[in-house]
C-alpha cells in the first residue's frame, strides 16, 4: 500500500512538472512576440543621422556668431524631417567622409556614410559613379554647372578650349573631378595625365592658385561664387545625371519616408520660402541665387 501510494504522488509530481513547463513554454514564445512587437517600435522612433558639410557656402556652413549649422541644405533635412514627423539629427562632418576620391584611385565611398556613422548625406548631387555604390532620394535641387577657375584677370592666359600640359587643381569630395572634366565637349585635352591632376580641399586649392601650383581649378561653380579674387570661365553640367539629393547605403530605408514627405515640401510654399532665405537668411554666404537651382523657381 504504501509502495503504491508514493508511485502515484511520484507519477503526479511529473505530471505537474511537464504541465508548468509547457505553461513556461507559453510564456516564454508569448515573450518572445512582445520582444518583436516592441523593436518594431522601436525603428519608428529610430534617431536618423543626416550628414552635413560645412563647406562655408550658402548650401551648408557654421555660423560663426551662433556656432550653429546653417544653409540651405540643413532647412530642407530640418522640413522634410518635420513633415515626416521623424526625430532627425544633422551631423556636421567634411564631406570626403561620404565621398572619397583621390588623384589616380577610383572615387569611392565615403568611410562614414559606409560604416554608418550616418544614415545618409545630404545634398550630394546624383553622379554615375556614386549610383554604382550608393542610393538617391528624388533630388530637391535642379542640376548644377562646373566651371574652371582663375585669378582674376587671368594672369597665366588660362584657355578652357584647349588645357592640354595645363596643370587642374579639383577640390576633394566635389562635383567636378577629372572624370567629370574628360566628359566635356569641345576642350582639347580634357582627359587629363595624372602628373596634371592635383586634388586638395578648398582653402588648399585657392593658395595653389595663388602660388601659379595649378593653371586653374575645376570644380562646382558654386565654390566660386562670390570669391574674391577669382573668375569662371565655361561653365558647362557634363557631370550630373541629377540634382542634389540624400546620398544613401543601397540597404538604408531613409528613401521609403524621405520620398513622399519631400515631395510634399516641394509642393508647398515652404519650399519657396526655404529658398528665399538663401537670400535673406544666409545672404552674407556665397554661393549660387536661389533662381539657379532652386526647382520651380
Amino acid at each position: 500500500m504504501l509502495v503504491a501510494a508514493l508511485c502515484f504522488a511520484f507519477a503526479a509530481f511529473v505530471i505537474a512538472i511537464v504541465s508548468l513547463s509547457k505553461q513556461n513554454g507559453s510564456s516564454a514564445s508569448a515573450s518572445v512576440v512582445n520582444v518583436g512587437l516592441t523593436s518594431v517600435d522601436y525603428e519608428d522612433d529610430k534617431v536618423w543621422l543626416l550628414h552635413s558639410g560645412v563647406a562655408g557656402h550658402n548650401q551648408y556652413y557654421i555660423n560663426e556668431k551662433t556656432g550653429k549649422l546653417e544653409g540651405f541644405t540643413p532647412d530642407i533635412m530640418n522640413a522634410v524631417c518635420r513633415i515626416a514627423n521623424k526625430n532627425c539629427k544633422i551631423v556636421a562632418d567634411v564631406w570626403t567622409n561620404c565621398w572619397y576620391h583621390k588623384s589616380g584611385e577610383t572615387s569611392r565611398g565615403g568611410v562614414g556614410l559606409m560604416a554608418g556613422w550616418y544614415d545618409a548625406c545630404g545634398g550630394y548631387r546624383v553622379l554615375p559613379e556614386r549610383q554604382r555604390t550608393f542610393a538617391f532620394s528624388d533630388q530637391f535641387t535642379t542640376h548644377l554647372s562646373q566651371a574652371f577657375a582663375t585669378l582674376t584677370g587671368n594672369p597665366r592666359k588660362f584657355d578652357w578650349r584647349n588645357i592640354t600640359g595645363k596643370t587642374i587643381g579639383f577640390f576633394d569630395g566635389a562635383v567636378g573631378g577629372e572624370h567629370c572634366l574628360a566628359k566635356a565637349d569641345g576642350i582639347v585635352g580634357a582627359v587629363l595625365p595624372t602628373e596634371n591632376i592635383r586634388h586638395c580641399v578648398i582653402e588648399q586649392c585657392f593658395d595653389w592658385l595663388k602660388a601659379e601650383t595649378v593653371d586653374a581649378l575645376f570644380s562646382e561653380a558654386i565654390l566660386f561664387q562670390g570669391r574674391a579674387g577669382v573668375e569662371e570661365h565655361y561653365k558647362l553640367q557634363a557631370c550630373q545625371t541629377g540634382g542634389a539629393a540624400m546620398m544613401t547605403r543601397k540597404d538604408s530605408k531613409l528613401i521609403d519616408w524621405w520620398n513622399p514627405a519631400q515631395a510634399k515640401l516641394l509642393a508647398s510654399k515652404e519650399y519657396h520660402e526655404i529658398c528665399n532665405d538663401v537670400k535673406v537668411t544666409h545672404g552674407d554666404q556665397p554661393g549660387y541665387d536661389p533662381e539657379d537651382f532652386c526647382i520651380g523657381l
